[in-house]
């Protein structure tokens, strides 16, 4: 592809195939100094934009250290959040709804892009868990990075009408969709309720700097209530993990709230290259952690190493 001179947001139109409302999608390219090793298409977790991974701090944006390093950078708002349309209905953002969108968002940037190059998709969290039912309905991706994952789920905080959802999810998709929704309308005030913020506690393991703070509140956006309710049901992602047969590269912190590191490359039977790295002392939300450039590092590398393969 001709190299980008300059950093711009496209703005793709998904009204064909989204909820009423939701006319257009808000991508950011980030492109290196030259021709790129492979196109990084980054989706953020619940309650979060795109700025999640490009926070506004010295050394805190992983989209700048990965186009530093020859890596063409695309960031993406979920529908509803940052800049990106929200629809009429903000229940009707389940996570295959949101698939189906992201996919075509990400069809149409290629289409824009044209990159000779691998594509990959990298997704933390509820974005990790909504990459993986936008690859399985036949996403363009040609390796995924699910960052602070776990096909556990966060079982600790449902009930036992919302463990149950999980095995509904595998038999009977449509069936799922609706009790979803209905169990998300009563633990949610509505569907797109603002964040809590990746600065919550329970995320993040050590303290950091006032800025990465601030730059990490500046990223806060809505949550998109059904499909952060379905990332933490256990087993609500295992058949679309299942039918995953590109290389997976999975990245925890040591003190996730994604636990039972060991047990995770189970979810993905069908891919033969499944890469499991553990950041020693971080939480759930790398970006800001202490380590987070030895997790950049090793997420770059995975990428150059299927980049140079293709």
């Amino acid at each position: 592809m001709e190299p980008l001179s300059r950093q711009v947001v496209l703005r793709v139109d998904v009204s064909d195939v989204a909820p009423p409302g939701c006319g257009e999608l808000a991508l950011e390219v980030i492109p290196p100094a030259g021709t790129p090793h492979a196109a990084l298409f980054c989706f953020p977790g619940g309650g979060m934009t795109r700025r999640y991974f490009d926070l506004a701090a010295p050394g805190y944006s992983f989209a700048r250290y990965a186009s530093e390093r020859g890596f063409l950078v695309v960031l993406v708002d979920h529908p509803g959040t940052g800049d990106s349309d929200p629809p009429g209905d903000g229940w009707t953002l389940t996570p295959a709804a949101v698939a189906s969108i992201e996919a075509a968002a990400v069809d149409r940037a290629l289409a824009k892009l044209s990159p000779s190059v691998p594509v990959l998709g990298i997704g933390h969290s509820m974005g990790a868990h909504l990459l993986l039912h936008q690859q399985a309905i036949g996403g363009a991706f040609d390796g995924l990075a699910l960052l602070g994952w776990a096909g556990r789920g966060l079982p600790e905080y449902l009930d036992p009408a919302d463990l149950a959802l999980g095995q509904l999810a595998a038999s009977d998709p449509e069936a799922f969709a609706a009790r979803l929704v209905a169990s998300a309308r009563r633990r949610f005030p509505g569907p797109l309720p603002l964040g809590r913020g990746g600065g919550a506690e329970f995320l993040i393991k050590n303290p950091m700097p006032d800025e990465a703070r601030q730059a990490l509140a500046a990223a806060r956006g809505p949550l998109l209530a059904a499909c952060g309710h379905a990332s933490m049901i256990p087993g609500s992602a295992r058949r679309a993990a299942a039918a995953i047969d590109v290389p997976v590269f999975l990245g925890v912190g040591e003190h996730d709230i994604a636990t039972e590191h060991r047990l995770i490359p189970n979810e993905f039977p069908a891919s033969g290259d499944i890469t499991l790295y553990v950041l020693p002392g971080a939480g759930h939300n790398h970006n800001v952690e202490p380590g987070r450039e030895q997790l950049w590092e090793r997420v770059t590398s995975w990428a150059g190493c299927l980049a140079r393969r293709n």
